[in-house]
């Protein structure tokens, strides 16, 4: 039985990208997360998150964290986190949250976990299913429960090795007799690596990363399929004009392998990989994403971003080429809400093909 995808990571996969992800790498050095003396430990950083898309309409989130270090005297410790957030639209879709991330044992553990609950109205194109179906997008409204949690130890230099697991469950309702109504659960472990040599977890403005994962869905684990997901992502950077401006680039690959339903294809999503697209128009079981973006510092806590990327989505690499190219670009506006861990809120206006969104949140996108 098909099953549609409905965002499941909307909001946290913001919140997560921007703050969290980022958080994965080794990254600082040479006190980058140094904290005055006297200075307070705990600090909050808090927005409300307006946005728009052509599909959720007009929307927005609270979120609300926390960072803080777990040993304020260690000055290349980076800050744990902990989150919550909430998330309402112009189509009465909702989302609510929590997270926590933390970096232990000077920093030679890192251990995340979120939950989260809601109801999604999105769209999507029959046409991706394969031939015969209709080339339109169909509303349907999805509930979901998610739950995820991963660990990982350096092993050596800056390497890092760990263990995942993820569970989510959705209960799909069409407005069209076209797909039938549905519920499945998908659980499985994973491993993960990552290696790091960025010179700041929240702001880089040198270096690289390579970060990757790989989740094992089957009914050994309650899972209604049996399939792989493989994320794999890199990226680097590279400071110019007396580091006021940082050259940004990144290139994703999501793929599914074996059975994969249709709610475990890759969605091209601007919270999650390319700016500039609606989650739900296209999805497939494998992504590519290619994308680069100028950060420049122009006065004190202000920035500004200019952004542009490419991607394919397909059953198979083999299946995208030149023809199926998705561009996207778009700019931004950066404040640093807190100088210390140069954790920045952004607002990025992004268009794509036929499709644009504007995207509010804590962090840099990558």
């Amino acid at each position: 039985m098909m099953t549609v995808r409905i965002g499941l990571l909307l909001i946290l996969l913001v919140i997560i990208s921007g703050t969290a992800t980022a958080q994965m790498g080794m990254g600082g050095g040479e006190g980058a997360y140094a904290l005055e003396e006297g200075e307070r430990n705990l600090k909050f950083a808090g927005i409300p998150i307006p946005g728009y898309s052509d599909v959720l309409g007009f929307n927005v989130a609270i979120v609300v964290m926390a960072y803080y270090k777990m040993d304020r005297n260690d000055a290349d410790l980076p800050p744990s986190s902990t989150g919550i957030f909430g998330f309402y639209s112009e189509n009465k879709s909702w989302m609510g949250g929590l997270f926590q991330k933390f970096h232990l044992d000077g920093d030679k553990w890192r251990v995340t976990a979120a939950y989260m609950n809601g109801s999604i109205k999105y769209q999507f194109n029959p046409a991706a299913i394969g031939p015969g179906f209709p080339d339109v997008f169909l509303d349907y409204t999805s509930g979901n429960n998610m739950i995820f949690a991963q660990g990982s130890r350096r092993t050596w230099d800056k390497l890092y090795l760990g263990l995942a697991a993820l569970s989510w469950s959705s209960q799909n309702t069409f407005g069209d007799d076209l797909i039938t109504d549905d519920e499945e659960t998908y659980t499985g472990p994973g491993i993960l690596a990552e290696w790091d040599k960025r010179d700041h977890i929240m702001y880089p403005t040198d270096g690289m990363y390579v970060d990757g994962r790989l989740l094992f869905f089957s009914d050994t684990f309650g899972s209604d399929r049996d399939f792989q997901k493989l994320n794999l992502e890199t990226g680097g950077y590279e400071a110019v004009k007396d580091s006021t401006g940082v050259l940004a680039g990144r290139v994703l690959y999501e793929a599914g392998f074996d059975d994969v339903p249709f709610s475990g294809q890759s969605v091209l999503n601007g919270n999650r990989n390319l700016r500039g697209y609606s989650n739900g128009r296209y999805r497939a079981d494998q992504l590519l994403v290619l994308e680069t973006e100028y950060r420049w510092k122009f006065h004190r806590r202000w920035g500004a971003v200019a952004f542009a990327g490419v991607a394919w989505s397909a059953d198979e690499l083999s299946q995208m080429s030149l023809g199926d190219t998705l561009p996207a670009s778009g700019i931004g506006l950066r404040w640093t809400m807190i100088p210390t861990y140069k954790i920045n809120a952004r607002i990025d206006y992004g268009w794509g093909k036929h499709d644009q969104a504007i995207y509010i949140a804590i962090g840099e996108a990558y």
